[in-house]
């Protein structure tokens, strides 16, 4: 028998948000492309995207017990773990048949499988460790997915096994330390922030959304000023106040589900697409000049498509019949000891 779904409940449906992750992804894309040129677009959508798991996931486990956290592991190792996965075998099989495998191969490989790729990967120089990846790099995106998987596994612990883990104080201050240290967590915990402070004050009203379009328009006016260099300060306050704004609970339909549904596939796999064009222009000796990049993306687009069509929509539509308490309490476990794992290998080999 099918499992309630027991997270479902505890937020309503923001439509918007399914059109704003397609947006972001295809930013991501489109600036890895070159077709936008400025070099910190592809990054500021990643913000963005960790300021919106912030918001829903601080609002789910503000309302989560620790014992309904089985469910929450469970959700979240279904969701991430399986297209990830699927993405991280083609990539490191693709290499491993089809080009000579660098000294740091295996070393790249276990922080991709233990989310702690963000920590050692690129140490001690981002640019020779890039130029050993597999695919020349193609991987790299992988750090912004160990960012969301540690907070999975902190923002449990902090939220509903701390005393005070709801209260305002708490996150102001994780907040905080994050952001006066350039953390890559700042945006994320700006999310919570948002999430814990929502419970107790809505953020509706039209001088609320006012203050939000001048504080992301100052961020991206002050982010355009080079010789300012505070990206990594506006850009936190740029990203929750787009997820702020987009806030509005709206009933989903097909068309936002799926776009909802696509971006995640398409942040992972936008890579596949632009391989096969490579190989189906240089086989057909296709030449499209100007229109080469937006022939690539359309590409790009429909590898996302069918990846989600194989993998993301099947996991999303059967986890549920799945789902049982000691599978996502197992799961958590493998969480925690896989980040554990990567962490001392990774202190290791350093």
């Amino acid at each position: 028998m099918k499992a309630a779904n027991t997270e479902a409940l505890k937020l309503p449906e923001y439509a918007a948000f399914d059109v704003l992750r397609f947006c972001l992804a295809a930013a991501v894309s489109l600036s890895h492309s070159g077709i936008i040129s400025w070099e910190n677009a592809g990054n500021l959508a990643v913000q963005v995207f960790f300021a919106l798991s912030g918001w829903l996931i601080g609002g789910i486990l503000y309302e989560t017990r620790g014992s309904e956290l089985c469910r929450f592991y469970f959700n979240r190792s279904t969701r991430v773990w399986i297209p990830y996965l699927f993405t991280v075998a083609a990539i490191y099989g693709v290499s491993f048949f089809h080009e000579s495998r660098s000294g740091r191969w295996f070393e790249f490989l276990a922080y991709d499988l233990t989310f702690t790729h963000n920590w050692f990967t690129l140490w001690p120089d981002a640019q020779l460790a890039i130029a050993q990846m597999p695919l020349h790099g193609t991987g790299n995106h992988f750090w912004s997915l160990a960012v969301e998987e540690q907070f999975y596994l902190a923002a449990p612990v902090i939220i509903t096994l701390l005393p005070s883990g709801r209260k305002a104080w708490v996150w102001t201050g994780i907040a905080a330390a994050a952001y006066l240290s350039g953390s890559q967590y700042a945006s994320i915990s700006f999310g919570v922030l948002a999430a814990v402070l929502s419970r107790q004050y809505s953020h509706a009203g039209k001088y609320v959304t006012l203050g939000l379009v001048i504080a992301a328009s100052s961020a991206v006016a002050a982010m355009a000023i080079p010789s300012l260099d505070i990206y990594v300060y506006a850009a936190p306050f740029f990203a929750i106040c787009v997820v702020l704004l987009c806030a509005t609970p709206i009933r989903r339909n097909t068309v936002t589900k799926w776009l909802g549904g696509v971006s995640f596939p398409l942040y992972l796999n936008a890579w596949m697409g632009t391989f096969v064009f490579n190989l189906v222009a240089k086989l057909a000796g296709i030449h499209l000049g100007t229109f080469t990049k937006a022939a690539e993306f359309i590409f790009v687009i429909a590898a996302a498509a069918v990846t989600y069509s194989i993998v993301d929509r099947p996991v999303m539509k059967y986890r549920d019949k799945w789902y049982s308490a000691r599978l996502g309490w197992a799961l958590g476990v493998i969480g925690y000891c896989l980040v554990t794992a990567g962490f001392l290998y990774g202190l290791m080999r350093a």
